[in-house]
């Protein structure tokens, strides 16, 4: 009886061993989803040229893949990144961070969307203004380690913890330099288009 008992202990511990070593192997993994709706219109055209805006929204969808449990906060990070027509430099439009869990009642899914935004630009022979380029969606734990990231574009490490620290308004080069900031994002590179068109309400 004592072997018998002996042998069940050892058992329940190996167990206990590989249960912990299993949840240590297979840590919280993530499907994420991010699509961008985009619509263009005219807004205006002169001797110089033609005024479009482009109207991008950005939908976003993450569900937890399988696995045990997983109970603590997450937090979600969508960049918006745009360039500019005139000078190349990128701009980190906007910045949309959403915390929330996966439970049993959202089907372990969390979906969001980020606001409307206006990218304004001309064609013909003054080609300035704004164009939408990609997006970054970043999932931290609430420790702020990385969980995974999406983006439609391929960005090595170094290029995403750049634009995580440039934050929203800023403009900068392919190396991640700095070299301006967007006054006002949510219309962003607005003030170039005006002088492309003789006509027209901007």
């Amino acid at each position: 009886m004592k072997g018998l008992t002996k042998g069940f202990l050892s058992m329940v511990v190996l167990g206990s061993i590989v249960a912990t070593s299993a949840h240590a192997t297979f840590p919280l993994r993530v499907d994420i989803d991010v699509s961008a709706k985009r619509s263009k219109k005219s807004i205006g055209a002169g001797d110089s040229g033609e005024a479009k805006v482009e109207n991008i929204q950005c939908h976003v969808k993450i569900r937890k893949s399988g696995g045990q449990p997983y109970s603590d906060p997450l937090t979600a990070e969508l960049y918006v990144i745009g360039q500019q027509i005139q000078t190349d430099l990128y701009g980190i439009i906007d910045v949309v961070k959403k915390e929330f869990n996966f439970t049993k009642e959202n089907d372990n899914t969390f979906a969001f969307s980020s606001p409307m935004y206006s990218m304004r630009r001309t064609s013909g022979n003054i080609n300035v203004g704004g164009k939408y380029v990609t997006y970054l969606l970043v999932v931290v734990d609430k420790n702020g380690k990385i969980v995974d990231t999406r983006s439609g574009r391929n960005i090595r490490d170094k290029g995403i913890a750049k634009i995580r620290e440039l934050g929203p308004k800023t403009l900068f080069d392919k190396e991640g330099n700095v070299a301006g900031i967007l006054e006002n994002p949510g219309e962003a590179f607005k003030k170039a288009v005006p002088a492309a068109v003789s006509t027209g309400n901007y």
